[in-house]
C-alpha cells in the first residue's frame, strides 16, 4: 500500500521499529487497545492525531495476536464504520472445542458483521489445525471485510464457493500445504 502512495499507519509495542523502512509508512512503538498509556493508544486517539478524513477508503488492519476478541468486544462499532471502508482481521484462538469462547466470539462476530461484509475468507495454516467430517479446519483465520453500504453491489455476483485465490492467497507457513475452504 505504501508503494502505491498510500499512508501506513503501524502500532506494535512489542517491535523496536518497523519492519518496512518507506517514506510513506509511519512507526509507532504503541499496541492498540481501550486505553491510551505509555506504550498503548486507543483507536479513537489514532482517528484523532493522524487526522484520517472519513471520506476516504481508509483500512484497517488487525494482526493482535488475539486481543482482537477483548478489543472488539467493547470497541465502538459506529465509529470504525464511519471512518474504515475495509476491515482486514487475523482472528486467533477460533477454536470450537472451546464452547464458552465459541460463543462469545460468535457475539463479537456478530457486531462486526452489522456494519460489515465478509469478502474474503483464507485459513491460516500455521498453528493448530482441525480435522472434522472429512474437511481441515484452522484455529487461526483471515478475513477481510468490506462496509456493508459499499459491499451491496457486489454481493450480486455470489460468493466463492470454494478453493485457493490463485495469486491471492498463499500458505503462511510455507512448509505447511494449504487449507482448502468448502462452504456447504
Amino acid at each position: 500500500m505504501a508503494q502505491r502512495g498510500y499512508k501506513v499507519l503501524e502500532y506494535d509495542a512489542s517491535i523496536d521499529k518497523g519492519p518496512y523502512n518507506h517514506p510513506n509508512i509511519c512507526f509507532h512503538k504503541k499496541f492498540v487497545g481501550l486505553q491510551n498509556s505509555d506504550n498503548m493508544t486507543t483507536l479513537e486517539a489514532i482517528i484523532e492525531n493522524n487526522e484520517l478524513d472519513s471520506a476516504l477508503p481508509n483500512i484497517l488492519q488487525i494482526d493482535i495476536e488475539n486481543a482482537e476478541w477483548d478489543i472488539f468486544e467493547r470497541i465502538d462499532m459506529e465509529l470504525i464504520n464511519q471512518y474504515f471502508h475495509q476491515v482486514i482481521f487475523e482472528f486467533h484462538g477460533c477454536n470450537p472445542e472451546e464452547m464458552l469462547e465459541t460463543k462469545r466470539k460468535l457475539e463479537i462476530l456478530e457486531r462486526i458483521n452489522q456494519c460489515y461484509q465478509p469478502i474474503h475468507f483464507h485459513f491460516n495454516n500455521h498453528g493448530k489445525i482441525f480435522y472434522c467430517r472429512n474437511l481441515f479446519f484452522s484455529v487461526t483465520l483471515e478475513v477481510s471485510y468490506l462496509r456493508r453500504d459499499m459491499s451491496e453491489n457486489l454481493m450480486h455476483y455470489g460468493y466463492r464457493k470454494k478453493g485457493i485465490v490463485e495469486g491471492f492467497d498463499f500458505p503462511t507457513h510455507p512448509a505447511n500445504p494449504e487449507i482448502p475452504i468448502r462452504f456447504c
